[in-house]
Parts: C-alpha cells; structure tokens; sequence
C-alpha cells in the first residue's frame, strides 16, 4: 500500500478547510451576462452623497484607514492559490505561475486593479498589491455581491456626451477611444473601479463593467 506523505495530507486537509472562494450563499453579480438589469429601489432612492462615501474604509482599524474608491483590499486567497477574493465580494482567477505570489499575501493588504498589457497573456487584468509592489495575472470569475456595501451600479449614463452616474454619487467623463464599447452598456449594471496604468494617462481611471465583462478609462468630473 501506497502511504501519502504528511504533506499531502496537510494539503488535503487545509482543502477541506478552506473550500473553493465564492461558495458563499450570497447572490453575485454574474460575469459576462447582459441582461436587463433593474436596480435595486433602495440605490435609486439613496440620493445625493457626502465627498467621504466617495472613499472605503478598512473596518476594525484604529485609526480608520481611508482609500479612494480604485483601492481595494484583499480578503481571502484560494487553498491553491489559483483565486482571489476582495472586500465587494467579487473573486479573481490568478494565474498559475503567480500563485505563489498571491499565497504570501495578507489579509486586508491594499490592492489595486489594472489592466494586463503583458503580450499573449490570458488574462485581462493584474492586481498589484501596494504594500509590496508585487502583481498577479488575473481573470474576474465572480461578480461582486448584489447589493454589497462596495458594490457600485450605474444609476444613469448619457451617451451622447459619454458620461456615466454611479451609485456612489461619482459622475464621470468616457475617453474618447473607449465610446464604441460604452454605448452596449445599461442602467443597473454593476462595475468595479480599477486604476488606468496604459494609454490615455489622463483618463486615470478603470470601470469594468461584471456584467459585460470589459471595461472603459474614465475621469471623474
């Protein structure tokens, strides 16, 4: 009989303790899927908002650390190291050859998303994580929670102009370059907001778009 190694074994059983990332009974929102979205009564009634809700706060921190909306911090990483989940809920699949890399990060490090200019490359954005200036290939595989405290929806958008409303009270300015995929968005749809590190610097922003899985540089105005 073949005896398994004590390695394999405490492989085995930290995977049993630590299942796949996104198993959470909490509805998210679905990656890839254009439907028709309604949104939720609750945002559409929450009207005007304070500069400070502009910004995330680390909890049970003393004291609080403030971050602008594009700075995100990590929650949970995978067993394997093949995913990674952030504070709104939405889980990122990592590439294989940076697993490693995600595994020796900590919990709540300040992350950002960007995205990934590395030729051939599968995967369409990086996070990097600020604290050690490491970055990981990734592929959004889950969508934020529905109706998460940092989930952000699109509550009004003006094609004509090339501007879009978010829930938070943020308003923003499409660059130009980016108007042809802009114009297949709709109200309801949620958006993660990630930091523009490629061309058009003065659109410094990212707002990928879960439920048509792309993503506009934006500016706030």
């Amino acid at each position: 009989m073949i005896k398994s190694s004590p390695f394999l074994k405490s492989l085995a059983a930290l995977a049993l303790l630590l299942p796949s990332l996104g198993s959470a009974d909490e509805a998210r929102v679905p990656v890839g899927e254009p439907k028709e979205i309604v949104l939720p009564v609750d945002l559409e009634e929450e009207g005007s908002f304070s500069e400070e809700t502009l910004t995330g706060s680390l909890n049970n921190e003393y004291p609080s650390v403030y971050y602008p909306a594009s700075c995100h911090w990590m929650m949970k990483v995978s067993a394997f190291g093949d995913s990674l989940e952030i504070e709104d809920g939405s889980v990122w699949e990592i590439n294989s050859k940076d697993g490693s890399t995600a595994l020796k990060w900590k919990m709540k490090d300040p992350l950002t998303i960007t995205q990934n200019s590395r030729w051939f490359s599968k995967h369409n954005y990086k996070v990097v994580n600020t604290t050690n200036s490491q970055s990981i290939e990734v592929n959004l595989k889950l969508g934020p929670y529905e109706n998460g405290q940092y989930t952000y929806y699109i509550t009004f958008m003006d094609r004509r102009k090339g501007e879009v409303g978010l829930t938070d009270g943020s308003n923003w300015e499409i660059c130009k370059r980016d108007v042809a995929t802009f114009r297949n968005w709709r109200e309801g749809q949620a958006v993660i907001i990630g930091v523009n590190s490629g061309w058009e610097s003065s659109y410094n922003i990212l707002l990928i778009n879960v439920n048509m899985n792309e993503f506009v540089r934006v500016k706030q105005f």
